[in-house]
């Protein structure tokens, strides 16, 4: 299941863009926490290190993280049952983004802007500074809340000297964890738990600057099968995000 972007000719049953003044979403942008997005593979027998050390950090205060398993080492004797395409097509944008081409397991993601090996802690808490003084200038307030049938996106107005004031509204759908029993390949034998899998990432709407509101039909998320939801701003494809925000929907 695919959304339409917002504004261009998306379905008025799929959601639409109010200009509300992004009520939830008024406080300051210092607040707005780091995303950090963690590649990694279950046929990888470097990455289960990171992804211990993943479900720790998703407990830091000030931090959202979304993993995504790629599919590229499925040849080696076992075939991610959480990977896709659509997640190693990611890393490989962050790559050409930077203009460094590196992709590799398990490699962090720190804000859209740096990478580090997933597995070195004071790598990533070197990069979550670095992310915090680079984009402490142009971040956005971004908020989450149901009403009724609909989930809202509460994006806040650019800051007065930000020259970034053009973004895409992803949101991404994802598992709070799971649980996998590995029996072939480089990490056989051994059970993994995964934090925050996503399942599927879409762009929901387009930012431009402005306080902004998207209405999203929270049954049509919740089929998905996912039981929390990260809303990302981005720039471009694979650029700087300026603002992220989580949302954990109550079971129906």
């Amino acid at each position: 299941m695919a959304f339409a972007i917002l504004g261009l000719g998306a379905a008025a049953s799929v959601g639409h863009t109010e200009d509300t003044g992004a009520a939830g979403a008024t406080d300051g942008a210092d607040d707005t926490p780091i995303l950090l997005e963690l590649f990694t593979s279950q046929g990888c027998s470097s990455c289960p290190p990171a992804d211990a050390l993943f479900d720790e950090l998703r407990k830091k205060p000030g931090v959202i993280t979304l993993s995504f398993a790629v599919d590229y080492w499925n040849y080696l004797g076992w075939h991610d049952t959480l990977s896709s395409p659509e997640n190693s097509d990611r890393q490989r944008d962050y790559a050409m983004a930077r203009g460094d081409g590196k992709v590799y397991t398990p490699q962090m993601v720190v804000d859209g802007i740096d990478h580090v090996n997933g597995a070195n802690e004071a790598a990533i808490e070197m990069a979550i500074r670095t992310a915090e003084r680079r984009l402490k200038d142009v971040k956005v307030p971004m908020s989450m809340r149901a009403e009724g049938d609909s989930l809202l996106v509460d994006i806040g107005s650019a800051p007065q000297n930000s020259d970034m004031r053009q973004a895409t509204v992803w949101l991404a759908v994802a598992k709070d964890e799971e649980t996998v029993k590995i029996t072939r390949g480089e990490n056989r034998g051994e059970t993994i738990t995964y934090s925050h899998p996503v399942r599927e990432l879409m762009p929901v709407g387009m930012w431009k600057g402005e306080p902004t509101t998207l209405r999203l039909p929270l049954k049509d998320l919740h089929g998905i099968g996912g039981d929390c939801l990260v809303s990302l701003l981005q720039v471009e494809g694979a650029g700087p995000i300026l603002g992220a925000a989580m949302f954990e929907p109550k079971p129906q």
